[in-house]
């Protein structure tokens, strides 16, 4: 803790220094945009991020933790020590990242464009990782979308965070292959739908039997609606998807073909608000089976048959908000809460211990919330900033009997730092 406290002073001590800069803003691109031919020009961005973040317990996250979500549930030894109490630093580039936005010849009377991004958390020797591939059609009123994005719960807008976790797990995070229909009703009013089948991110399949995400029925549904003004945004968001968890199943008197399916849909609304140098935004979400955007939660076994396996499901429920403000332009303070509970599922769930299972993840945690304060400084075409999160997640039993409620919680918390130097090009 005071080696955190100690970065994080000294990095805004040098900010200080940084201020008394010249300070010479620039809107030209750094990589002039290139003709490729008459009809088709490319312009490439990106930037270059390293990062130094420490924390005070282990982390449930990803990539070596650059994406740290909470604390991980104590492990004791036989002194009754919490084997999960130690702290933990790294410096990464991983976040790096490249992209290039092709414009190209009118189709159908429409602007056509292509954009791919990667970055180098793809964890192989090479260690790139796509994160977008798609082309767009443009009128008017309408954008048609086809390709790898994010997929349209997530693609709200994010709160203004300096950690690469965006938030995670009080808001979605994830992207799959969709087609994304958007209609400008009026200069304010706009509708998106969206069909998207889940490739990156994916639902959590029954692996006691043959499993593939793409024997879902049908797409991702999304439909969201938006109302925008000058200074003001208000969204409202909804999904429908149904999974199929196996395509058949072994049970006492052989192998059976299943058609068995999980429903599930989330609801919820965004609001954005600006004035001057003032940013206020916030996000609640009710949402069933969303563990693959990066959320607690799934869906379980409700009935077993022995004889021929099969099973059905039930969803679990869960409602996650978040609320951030910043001030500044060029130094920017911001502070951000969030906060998830774990509704239990639709119906009771079968008793693991027997014959039984939960798919998904993170289903043991009541509760989880993040409290945080951020400082960052612009100059040029960099991005210094300076971030410490005290997370708190309330870890219990899952109460069979009473639809999967948590029993028998308590809370483990832990702080992280982060500090980080970001170039933009």
């Amino acid at each position: 803790m005071k080696k955190t406290a100690f970065l994080v002073a000294s990095l805004i001590g040098c900010l200080f220094f940084a201020q008394a800069q010249d300070n010479v803003s620039t809107e030209k691109p750094l990589i002039p945009v290139v003709t490729l031919s008459k009809d088709v020009n490319v312009k490439f961005g990106g930037f270059m991020r390293a990062e130094y973040y420490v924390d005070s317990k282990e982390m449930a996250g990803a990539l070596d933790d650059l994406f740290g979500f909470f604390p991980e549930k104590p492990v004791y030894d036989k002194n009754g020590k919490d084997i999960n109490n130690v702290v933990r630093h790294n410096f990464s580039t991983q976040a790096t990242r490249f992209n290039a936005l092709f414009t190209g010849p009118s189709v159908f009377n429409a602007k056509s464009s292509a954009f791919f991004e990667f970055d180098f958390t793809g964890g192989n020797s090479v260690n790139l990782r796509y994160r977008h591939a798609y082309g767009q059609l443009s009128w008017t009123k309408t954008d048609v979308l086809f390709g790898k994005s994010w997929n349209p719960l997530a693609a709200i807008h994010f709160p203004s965070v300096l950690g690469l976790h965006t938030a995670i797990p009080f808001r979605p995070f994830g992207r799959g292959d969709q087609v994304r229909v958007t209609y400008r009703l009026t200069d304010k009013i706009s509708i998106l739908g969206a069909a998207l089948i889940q490739t990156e991110h994916r639902s959590t399949l029954d692996s006691t039997a043959f499993a593939d995400v793409r024997a879902n029925p049908i797409p991702d549904m999304h439909l969201q609606v938006f109302h925008k003004t000058d200074n003001l945004m208000l969204g409202l968001l909804s999904e429908y998807k149904i999974t199929r968890p196996a395509t058949f199943r072994k049970g006492d008197l052989g192998t059976f073909i299943t058609n068995e399916t999980v429903s599930s849909y989330a609801v919820g609304g965004i609001v954005d608000y600006k004035l001057n140098l003032f940013n206020a935004k916030a996000s609640i979400l009710y949402g069933q089976n969303l563990s693959e955007l990066t959320m607690p939660g799934g869906y379980a076994v409700q009935t077993h048959d022995v004889a021929t396996g099969h099973r059905t499901y039930t969803p679990s429920n869960a409602i996650s908000s978040w609320i951030n403000f910043t001030y500044g332009k060029k130094w920017i303070a911001g502070i951000f809460g969030g906060y998830h509970k774990n509704l239990g599922f639709s119906d009771n769930i079968l008793d693991t211990t027997a014959n039984g299972a939960l798919f998904g993840r993170w289903q043991n945690i009541d509760h989880i919330y993040r409290a945080s304060t951020s400082l960052t400084y612009k100059i040029e075409r960099w991005v210094f900033g300076a971030e410490v999160d005290y997370n708190v997640a309330t870890y219990g039993d899952v109460d069979y009997g009473k639809k999967g409620k948590i029993k028998n919680a308590t809370e483990t918390s832990n702080i992280r730092g982060v500090l980080s130097a970001t170039f933009i090009f």
